[in-house]
């Protein structure tokens, strides 16, 4: 009985062999092997001209979105430029991979029409289950095509100041002034600050002492600030403003000055104005006070 069982396990076991051989024989016949040839020369092209394809649509994208250096709001343009060059270079190489892909798996005699099926199946699945995701993508559409954010602004993020790097369909790169890169969601990026938009103000307050006088505090302000203004044309937009007393504090009266400037130009311009200030008001013989307290000595008995 042993034998006869080792024996139709041996039979098994040599026609398992003959038929695995035989498929290798069928694999590598000579018409086989001119199929798969063709097949391999047909991915090969395909590969190839989508290489082109994509190097011709990036030219494209590129040619088109790059403004002339003499047109009009040069500066604004080219910044919208960086911004979307990539997004659209990156979003046409997904395209164009995708359109290959299928068209090799259709060569290799995959069903593409359920592989595509699939694939938005499973697309619907994870707009389900990654809301957060969706939300970022298209809240990074509203910012791009409306052009609120734009690569090379300075923009305040909730407590985030920094310099756009990158503006990407799901996250703005910040670049802060000590060289931290934070990368923010744009599903965060609910309420923002733009500094290179319109214009700037250049407003600084500076502090006289209570025994100064007042006026002639916000007169020599403004001399400066004229002064400041007239060698500085090109990058303001108003005379400057001194808006009178701002406050009362504790030991000092706060005046200030505003000028409107144009954007990115206003911390330049605010510090060159405070050392004029501070140097004009030591020549003046103005006093910024430092903060003090008046303590009055009464001796006992006094006032009974």
């Amino acid at each position: 009985m042993a034998n006869i069982i080792g024996e139709g396990e041996l039979i098994m076991f040599t026609q398992y062999i003959n038929s695995f051989w035989q498929a290798i024989l069928s694999f590598f016949s000579p018409e086989k092997l001119i199929l798969w040839w063709g097949k391999l020369i047909t991915i090969v092209i395909i590969l190839v001209v989508a290489k082109i394809v994509l190097s011709i649509i990036n030219k494209i994208i590129e040619k088109s979105l790059t403004p002339l250096k003499k047109s009009k709001n040069y500066q604004k343009k080219i910044s919208r430029a960086k911004t979307l060059i990539p997004l659209l270079q990156s979003v046409s190489r997904y395209v164009v991979y995708f359109i290959a892909i299928v068209m090799i798996l259709k060569e290799l005699g995959v069903d593409t029409t359920a592989v595509i099926a699939s694939a938005g199946v499973v697309g619907l699945a994870i707009g389900f289950g990654a809301q957060s995701l969706v939300k970022d993508i298209i809240s990074g559409a509203f910012l791009l095509f409306e052009g609120a954010i734009s690569v090379g602004d300075s923009i305040t993020v909730g407590e985030h100041s920094g310099a756009v790097e990158a503006v990407n369909l799901r996250n703005i790169h910040l670049r802060k002034f000590s060289g931290e890169l934070r990368v923010i969601p744009n599903g965060d990026v609910g309420s923002f600050g733009n500094f290179n938009r319109g214009y700037m103000r250049a407003v600084v307050e500076v502090g006289v002492a209570y025994e100064q006088d007042a006026e002639r505090g916000m007169k020599t302000l403004e001399e400066i600030a004229n002064k400041w203004a007239e060698e500085n044309k090109e990058i303001v937009l108003e005379p400057p403003v001194v808006q009178g007393i701002l406050s009362l504090g504790s030991s000092e009266v706060t005046l200030r000055v505003a000028v409107k400037v144009k954007p990115m130009t206003h911390w330049g311009a605010e510090r060159e104005l405070r050392r004029r200030i501070k140097e004009t008001f030591d020549q003046e013989g103005i006093e910024i006070p430092f903060p003090r307290q008046v303590v009055y000595l009464r001796k006992e008995g006094e006032g009974k």
